[in-house]
C-alpha cells in the first residue's frame, strides 16, 4: 500500500524529522548526558505516537513533546537521586569522577543572570507553571516568560560547542515503540481485569446463598442497613475530609481552548502530591473558574480540590449514583492557578466542614 502525505504515520514521520534534534538538545541541555537525551526523546516521541490521532489534533503539539521530555527527564533525575542516597549509605571508599560534560552544564547555569537561572530551575527542574514561579520570584508572568526565553537560548548557545551530532533513528523505530507501549498496557489492564473478574467469582461462588437476593438500588436500600439517622431513600455519605493530599485522585479535563491546559493542571496536582488518573478535554466552561464532579465517596475530596482553587465561581455537581472515590475536575476559562497550602487552610476554615448534599445522610 502506498503511504501517502495524509495518513497518520507519513503526518507523523515529518513532525518526528523535524523536531527530534530540537528535543533532543533540549534534555541534554539538563542531563548533560547524551545517551540519556536520545533515549528521552524517543520515549516522548513513541508516547506521542501511541496517542497520535490526539496529539496531533493539539494546537502546538511540540510544546507537548517538550513537556512529556521535561517531565520524563525530572522522573530519571528522581531516580539517580535515589540511586545515590543509597550508595552513599553504603559508605563507598571511592567516588566516581565528576563528567565534564556536567561541569559543563553547572558552569553554563552559574553563567546565567540570577533570574534567569531560578526562573530554568524552577519551571523545568521543579516543575512548577509559570504562573507560580512568577509567585515565587514576586515579577509577571510575561517577565517570567522573557527570562525562560533568554536563559534557554542562552544554555543553548553556551553548550551547542559541547554537543556531538544527533543522529535520529528511523521513525518506524519510533512507531514501533509506541506500539510495543500500547500492547503492554493493553496486556496489563486486560490481566487486572481478569484477576477482578476471578476473585468476584470466587467470592461469590463461596458466598452465594441458595436463593438469589434482591440487592437493593443505592439509595433505596433497607431501613435496617442505613446508619444512625438515616431515613429510607436518603444516601450515606462520606463527609471525611481527606488527612492529606495524596488520599485524593482526581481526574483533570480542559474546559478551555487552551491547548495542554489539563496536562499542565495535572502536572501541578502532582506537585501537591495529589494523585491524578485521567487527562483529557471536556465541555467548554468559559465563565467559570472550574467544575468539581463527584460522587458519596468522595465528598471531602471535593471539598479539598475546592480550598485549593480558592476563588469562585465554582460548580459543584454531585452524582448520588457515582460509586468510585474520585473527583473530576474541569477547568474553565476563568481559571488562573491554585492556591498555596497556606491559602487552601484558610479556605477549609473558610468553608468549614463538607455539607450533606440534597437527598444524602452522614454515614
Amino acid at each position: 500500500m502506498t503511504t501517502t502525505a495524509s495518513t497518520p504515520a507519513a503526518e507523523f514521520e515529518g513532525f518526528y524529522h523535524a523536531h527530534f534534534t530540537g528535543t533532543v538538545l533540549l534534555v541534554y541541555s539538563f542531563t548533560a548526558d547524551m545517551p540519556a537525551a536520545q533515549d528521552v526523546a524517543q520515549e516522548a516521541f513513541a508516547r506521542a505516537w501511541q496517542r497520535w490521532h490526539q496529539v496531533s489534533g493539539y494546537h502546538d503539539p511540540l510544546a507537548w513533546i517538550r513537556r512529556v521530555s521535561i517531565n520524563l527527564t525530572n522522573s530519571r533525575w528522581r531516580r539517580l537521586r535515589t540511586a545515590r542516597s543509597y550508595l552513599e549509605r553504603q559508605r563507598e571508599e571511592h567516588t566516581a569522577e565528576v563528567s565534564p560534560d556536567h561541569v559543563a552544564v553547572v558552569a553554563a547555569l552559574r553563567r546565567l543572570p540570577k533570574n534567569q537561572r531560578s526562573a530554568l530551575v524552577l519551571h523545568y527542574l521543579a516543575d512548577l507553571s509559570v504562573e507560580d514561579v512568577a509567585q515565587h520570584l514576586d515579577a509577571p508572568v510575561g517577565t517570567v516568560k522573557s527570562w525562560l526565553h533568554r536563559g534557554r537560548s542562552a544554555l543553548a548557545g553556551t553548550l551547542m560547542l559541547e554537543t556531538p551530532e544527533v543522529t535520529a533513528p528511523p521513525a518506524q523505530e519510533i512507531r514501533d515503540r509506541g506500539q510495543a507501549r500500547r500492547r503492554v498496557q493493553l496486556a496489563a489492564v486486560t490481566a487486572g481485569a481478569a484477576v477482578v473478574v476471578a476473585f468476584v467469582l470466587a467470592v461469590l461462588t463461596v458466598t452465594a446463598p441458595t436463593a438469589t437476593p434482591v440487592v437493593p438500588a443505592l439509595g433505596t436500600s433497607p431501613s435496617a442497613a442505613l446508619p444512625p439517622g438515616c431515613l429510607p431513600g436518603q444516601i450515606p455519605v462520606d463527609l471525611t475530609l481527606p488527612v492529606s493530599e495524596s488520599q485524593v485522585l482526581v481526574n483533570v479535563f480542559n474546559g478551555t481552548k487552551t491547548p495542554d491546559l489539563a496536562e499542565n493542571v495535572a502536572a501541578d496536582l502532582r506537585n501537591r502530591k495529589i494523585t491524578v488518573g485521567t487527562v483529557g478535554d471536556e465541555t467548554e466552561y468559559r465563565d467559570l473558574v472550574a467544575v468539581l464532579r463527584y460522587g458519596p465517596e468522595s465528598v471531602g475530596e471535593a471539598q479539598l480540590l475546592r480550598a485549593y482553587l480558592v476563588v469562585e465561581p465554582v460548580k459543584l455537581e454531585f452524582d448520588p449514583q457515582r460509586a468510585t472515590a474520585d473527583v473530576d475536575l474541569v477547568v474553565g476559562g476563568q481559571f488562573k492557578q491554585f492556591g498555596t497550602p497556606t491559602e487552601m487552610r484558610q479556605k477549609i476554615a473558610q468553608l468549614g466542614q463538607p455539607t450533606l448534599p440534597p437527598g444524602t445522610c452522614k454515614r
